[in-house]
């Protein structure tokens, strides 16, 4: 299966969803895993991919990562307390945030093992980077006049949900 778009859903927005609901994750909580994500993403698309890439395609990952924590910023706690929040949330005695980032760097790791078996690179477009910035912006629009974090929260994974199911990845035989 060449198309990510179900291992992006499940990664950037189902277990976000459940941590919701069932671990009750607050929204800066959400935007870190995502921004781990991200960074994770771009990085390795710096690393592998920087030959298949236009610049601007390697620019918006890192776009969309300041947006994430621009919304973290306006969420009203500070970068690093909310950060030191992420690694110390505890659920059943487990600090989630210890285990959430070896699971990002798994994921990260599987897409990289399907392009080394498929022989494809898969990329986000830059139309799917695009709509996620837009639509992050909308959320931190809404987080300053609503200053509502769980309705933030789920507009965040919305857009995710919208921008990965819309969005195909561009694939590029090595």
């Amino acid at each position: 299966m060449t198309d990510n778009r179900i291992q992006r859903i499940l990664a950037e927005v189902l277990l976000p969803l459940i941590g919701v609901f069932a671990w009750h994750w607050s929204f800066d909580f959400i935007c870190w895993f995502y921004a781990i994500d991200v960074f994770l993403n771009a990085v390795v698309g710096i690393v592998r991919h920087r030959e298949f890439r236009d610049p601007m395609g390697l620019a918006l990952p890192w776009f969309e990562l300041i947006l994430v924590i621009a919304l973290i910023v306006l969420s009203g706690n500070g970068i690093w307390s909310s950060f030191k929040n992420f690694l110390a949330y505890k659920d059943m005695g487990i600090a989630q945030g210890y285990i959430l980032i070896p699971l990002i760097i798994l994921n990260e790791w599987m897409r990289w093992k399907l392009e080394q078996r498929t022989r494809m690179l898969m990329f986000t477009s830059n139309k799917a980077h695009l709509l996620k910035i837009s639509g992050f912006a909308l959320t931190g629009v809404f987080l300053v006049f609503f200053h509502e974090p769980f309705a933030s929260s789920l507009f965040f994974l919305g857009v995710l949900t919208v921008a990965n199911l819309i969005s195909k990845p561009i694939i590029s035989a090595k």
